[in-house]
C-alpha cells in the first residue's frame, strides 16, 4: 500500500473545502491534499446567500438570481413581505462557485494535489492521522480539515445533544410565467408539506426553484415521503401550485443538511467545517457564508499551526466560531423543537407579533445570524396587545399581506 504524506489534509471540494485549501496554500510552500471522492463542487443546487460574501469572494459571475424583496408566506394565512434599498440576497450556481475557487488553487500552486478517490476511515498514527482511500492508498497528515458534509473523522467532534437535519426536496421549473424576478419567498412550515419550510426562488433564466424540507432527529429519510409532500405543495399551496401547473420539472434538487451545530469542533488534529460541523443557519439553512468564512479560516489556522509547529494553534478556530455564533445558535436551538412542530396558528402569530416588528435591516440579521430574537417580556407584551387588538378588530385575526420597506 502506498503511503503519502501531507501537512494538511481536506476531504470533501464543496465550497468549505475548496475556500478551505485556497486559504490553506495561498503563499505558502506547504504539501496539501484535497481529497474528494465525487467532483468538485457535485452538488447542482442553487443555494441562497448574501450579495456581500459573493462579491467579496470574487463570485458574482456564478450568481442564477439577484433579490431586492424577500417574503415570509402561510399556508392558508398571511404573507409579509420585506423591499431592501438594493439586492442583499442572491442564488448561487454551487458547482460554478466551487469550480472558480478550485481553479484559482490549480493555478497558483504547486505543492497542491487533487486526489478524486472517497475515503473509507481515518484513524491515529503517532502524532499524525492516516486516511485511507478506496483505492488502498494512504494519506499521513499532520492536520486534517473534514469539510465532507458528515462525520468521517473522529467521534469525538460529536457531542450528546439531540441533533437536527433539514431534509430539502425540490425542483426546477421552466415554462413560468408573470412571476417577479426581484421577489422571493420562503414558505413557512407545514404539517402538510414539510416542517421545515419551503422555497419559491425565481431564477434569471426565467426557470424557478421550489421546494419544501422536513425537519428529523435522522440523517436518514425516506425519498418517497420527501417527494409525496413535494408534490402535495405543488397541487395545494396557492398561488404556487397555480404557477407551477402547467409548467415543466426540469430537474430535481434534494439533499440533506445538519442544522444542530457541533461544540466540539477541534478534536485530535482535526478541524471540522461546514456541514461537517453543522454550520447551516438553524431556520433557514443557509450554510453557503459560513462555509466559505470559516473554510478560509480553518486552512488559515492550519497553515500557521504548520508553519509554526504548534498544533495548539488549531484552538484559535473553535475560539473564532464561539464568539461570533455560540450564543445566537445556542439561542435558537433551545426553542428548536418548538419552531418546527407547531402549527399554522402559530406561524401566524409570528408574522404579526414577530416578523411584522424587523425591519428590512433586522430581516437580514435574523436570517444571518439568529439575531433580532424575542425576548420573554417581548412576547408577553406582543401578545397582549395581539388579543386586545383581535377583541376590537376582528380582521386583525384574518391572513394579512405586511409589506416593510
Amino acid at each position: 500500500m502506498k503511503t503519502e504524506y501531507y501537512d494538511i489534509a481536506i476531504i470533501g471540494a464543496g465550497l468549505a473545502g475548496v475556500s478551505c485549501a485556497l486559504s490553506a496554500s495561498k503563499g505558502r510552500n506547504l504539501n496539501i491534499a484535497l481529497i474528494e471522492g465525487n467532483k468538485v463542487g457535485a452538488n447542482k443546487s442553487a443555494p441562497l446567500t448574501f450579495a456581500d460574501i459573493v462579491n467579496e469572494n470574487d463570485l458574482m459571475d456564478c450568481v442564477r438570481g439577484k433579490y431586492q424583496s424577500f417574503a415570509f408566506h402561510n399556508h392558508r394565512g398571511s404573507r409579509i413581505e420585506y423591499v431592501f434599498k438594493d439586492h442583499p440576497l442572491v442564488l448561487l450556481d454551487y458547482e460554478k462557485a466551487c469550480l472558480n475557487i478550485f481553479h484559482q488553487i490549480g493555478e497558483k500552486e504547486n505543492s497542491f494535489t487533487f486526489v478524486n478517490h472517497y475515503v473509507r476511515n481515518v484513524s491515529p498514527v503517532g502524532e499524525n492521522l492516516t486516511v485511507n482511500l478506496d483505492n488502498e492508498q494512504i494519506i499521513n497528515t499532520k492536520v486534517l480539515i473534514d469539510c465532507s458534509g458528515k462525520y468521517i473523522g473522529s467521534s469525538a467532534g460529536k457531542d450528546k445533544r439531540r441533533e437536527y437535519f433539514s431534509h430539502p426536496y425540490g425542483a426546477i421549473f421552466s415554462g413560468i410565467q408573470n412571476v417577479r424576478k426581484d421577489l422571493l419567498y420562503f414558505l413557512l412550515p407545514s404539517g402538510a408539506f414539510g416542517n421545515g419550510g419551503g422555497w419559491f426562488y425565481p431564477l434569471n433564466d426565467g426557470r424557478v426553484s421550489f421546494g419544501y424540507a422536513t425537519i428529523s432527529n435522522s440523517s436518514i429519510m425516506r425519498t418517497e415521503e420527501l417527494k409525496n409532500n413535494f408534490y402535495k405543495a405543488v397541487r395545494e399551496f396557492e398561488p404556487y401550485s397555480n404557477l407551477l401547473k402547467d409548467a415543466k420539472l426540469e430537474s430535481v434538487e434534494k439533499g440533506i443538511i445538519p442544522v444542530t451545530y457541533k461544540k466540539n469542533l477541534v478534536s485530535q488534529n482535526t478541524i471540522f467545517v461546514g456541514d461537517a460541523a453543522g454550520m447551516a443557519t438553524n431556520w433557514t439553512c443557509m450554510g453557503i457564508e459560513p462555509a466559505i468564512k470559516y473554510g478560509k479560516l480553518a486552512g488559515r489556522i492550519a497553515a500557521e499551526a504548520i508553519l509554526k509547529d504548534d498544533l495548539s494553534i488549531l484552538g484559535a478556530f473553535q475560539e473564532a466560531w464561539d464568539d461570533d455564533n455560540k450564543s445566537t445558535y445556542d439561542q435558537f436551538y433551545k426553542n428548536s423543537a418548538t419552531f418546527w412542530n407547531e402549527n399554522h396558528y402559530f406561524w401566524e402569530w409570528i408574522i404579526k407579533n414577530d416578523l411584522a416588528y424587523l425591519s428590512p435591516v433586522q430581516l437580514l440579521d435574523r436570517i444571518r445570524r439568529n439575531e433580532h430574537l424575542m425576548k420573554k417580556r417581548q412576547i408577553y407584551l406582543r401578545s397582549l396587545k395581539y388579543k386586545v387588538g383581535i377583541l376590537i378588530k376582528k380582521d386583525l385575526a384574518r391572513p394579512q399581506n405586511i409589506i416593510i420597506e
